[in-house]
């Protein structure tokens, strides 16, 4: 675990997650040198500037060198990409170093389709932008096909959004319990129900105060959590009727709300979602094994899963979502295998298979011996590459794709649909290319200004949000309106 170094540059934050990927916490930095342990080894990065420029082109290039022991690896790149070619480096000279490699390489962001695209544009074909992948990033070769296949199916999407339209997001930020690797602002719905009113009155304010004010069409209302179902089918009716009319959907806008938890799905509550024009919901069990259920907090079994598949299909509903987690406590391959095969059997139009990321957070870090990240995870590595093209049998196609920090073996995240099927508002939201309004507490609203992406974020606390939801509203309005969405 080395001492790193940075000379001539104070890419830090960059540099701090690729001594992370290897070595995981505690990295820290004290002035100029990231410290990854106890260990004594040198590891240096350095930027320098060309000594001779006789253009303004040549004063554009810099040369980055990086150094650990014997290795020594250095290239000339354009100032704009030094950030990316630091990382490539740090990754390619701790790899030889430690003799370990993960499949993403050195690719560490959320979006790893965005450099595949990038390699699209730039190359002629798949194959050369694979190449480009491989033999630069230092992807894996099942990794490069693919970002690159979902890179091309988010792009076909991308391509049907209206350009000027924005995306909707609500979070209702309540759970029946918390599971055990959950990160989120989530609270105990039954301990806290005196919350859950006050909570619709103040999303309907925020949501009629902003849409009164900007009147931009939208394509996509995902209404997300925590569990929307959380809430009973009276306050589901209140809070549904009493933002949609103000937003503006655009005909045919899709409109998801993330039902989750089976043990919150019932006739009444899906009758509310039918009525008011729902067209996409996600259940979520996560896993098909009982014994895990119990084992990660969640309070329903597979049979109430089933049972509300069955429920939902019945009344209509034929765009279901379902999440599965690979590496969850105590599960091994062969057991995610299983859930894949018994979620199939089902038919969905979408199934996400997310790489189980164990945040600081959540209940779950303090009981995982190490990192999650530090081990290559060859076995679930092989095991998603195989259920993609089982998935792909099965009619279901990558089209969305992040990755998380600490997930197990630096995996990934990726959505499967149905043709026609894909979830656009994911697609629109990780995209950055789509303005998106953020409603509720701890939600995030993007912008896009002369090219650069804006965050505006409500409080996290539900006290504070309901304490300055007046504020909230009015500052929305004024920071969309300043500029345009």
């Amino acid at each position: 675990m080395p001492l790193l170094y940075l000379i001539g540059h104070t890419e830090t934050f960059a540099a701090a997650d690729l001594l992370r990927l290897f070595f995981g916490d505690p990295v820290r930095e004290v002035t100029g040198v990231i410290h990854a342990g106890l260990d004594q080894t040198i590891l240096v990065s350095r930027l320098e500037q060309p000594a001779d420029t006789d253009s303004l082109q040549d004063k554009k290039t810099v040369c980055i060198m990086t150094d650990i022991e014997s290795i020594h690896l250095s290239g000339s790149v354009t100032i704009d990409a030094a950030r990316r070619e630091i990382k490539r480096q740090l990754y390619q000279a701790l790899s030889e170093w430690t003799g370990r490699s993960y499949p993403w390489g050195s690719l560490t962001g959320i979006r790893p389709t965005l450099i595949a695209a990038e390699c699209l544009a730039q190359m002629t074909g798949t194959g050369q932008a694979r190449q480009k992948m491989t033999d630069y990033w230092l992807v894996s070769a099942e990794k490069a096909d693919l970002a690159i296949a979902t890179a091309m199916a988010e792009q076909e999407i991308l391509a049907q959004i209206p350009e000027n339209s924005l995306f909707v997001y609500i979070g209702i930020p309540f759970c029946p319990s918390r599971c055990s690797y959950c990160s989120f602002i989530t609270r105990d719905a039954p301990a806290h129900a005196a919350l859950l009113d006050p909570y619709v009155d103040a999303v309907i304010h925020e949501a009629r105060s902003f849409f009164d004010a900007v009147r931009q069409p939208v394509s996509a209302l995902y209404i997300g959590g925590g569990t929307p179902t959380s809430l009973s089918a009276a306050q589901l009716q209140r809070l549904l009727y009493g933002v949609l009319p103000h937003i503006p959907l655009l005909p045919g806008a899709e409109l998801t709300v993330e039902a989750g938890r089976p043990d919150t799905i019932d006739a009444a509550r899906l009758s509310v979602l039918r009525a008011a024009g729902t067209n996409r919901i996600c259940i979520n069990p996560q896993t098909f094994h009982d014994s895990t259920l119990i084992r990660i907090g969640r309070q329903h079994t597979v049979r109430q899963m089933l049972d509300a598949w069955q429920l939902a299909r019945s009344m209509g509903f034929d765009r279901i979502n379902i999440d599965l987690i690979a590496g969850l406590p105590g599960e091994k391959p062969a057991d995610l295998a299983f859930s894949v095969q018994e979620a199939l059997a089902l038919r969905p139009a979408g199934l996400t298979l997310h790489a189980l990321a164990p945040k600081r957070s959540s209940d779950l870090h303090d009981t995982i011996s190490g990192q999650a990240s530090l081990q290559t995870q060859p076995e679930w590595n092989a095991l998603l590459t195989q259920l993609r093209h089982q998935l792909a049998e099965a009619g279901l196609y990558p089209y969305y794709l992040y990755r998380q920090k600490q997930a197990i073996g630096g995996l990934e995240n990726t959505g499967f649909a149905r043709l026609g099927c894909a979830c656009r508002y994911n697609v629109g939201m990780m995209s950055d290319r789509h303005a998106v309004v953020g409603i509720g507490s701890g939600s995030i609203s993007k912008k896009i200004t002369d090219g650069r992406l804006e965050r505006l974020a409500n409080p996290r606390n539900i006290a504070v949000y309901l304490q300055r939801i007046d504020e909230l509203a009015r500052k929305k309005q004024e920071w969309f309106r300043d500029s345009g969405p």
